[in-house]
């Protein structure tokens, strides 16, 4: 039989009914999942065209770079630049 120190140590290792309201439901936790399902897909939506923003501008700036490089590299090699401009450019250089 059962004494009172044995039902007091099933009370610790049993929820009680005041345990169980203070769990989340079923249906709780499916409408906090659709919610911040909902949000990040909404987050989502805004970062996709950023990043392919940046794939095209980090596509423009190497080609802009490539055609200054060019540019630069005729106006040393037919002397239009002086030593001091060419020396300014290639510290300006971000490669």
């Amino acid at each position: 039989m059962l004494d009172d120190k044995d039902v007091e140590k099933l009370v610790e290792v049993f929820a009680t009914k005041e345990d169980l309201k203070e769990l989340v439901t079923k249906n709780d936790f499916d409408e906090f999942k659709d919610k911040s399902l909902s949000k990040l897909d909404k987050i989502l939506e805004g970062i996709v065209p950023l990043k392919e923003e940046k794939t095209i501008k980090d596509e423009q700036d190497m080609r802009q770079k490539k055609v200054l490089e060019i540019h630069n590299n005729a106006l040393k090699k037919n002397k239009i630049l002086s030593e001091e401009q060419v020396s300014e450019i290639d510290k300006l250089r971000v490669f």
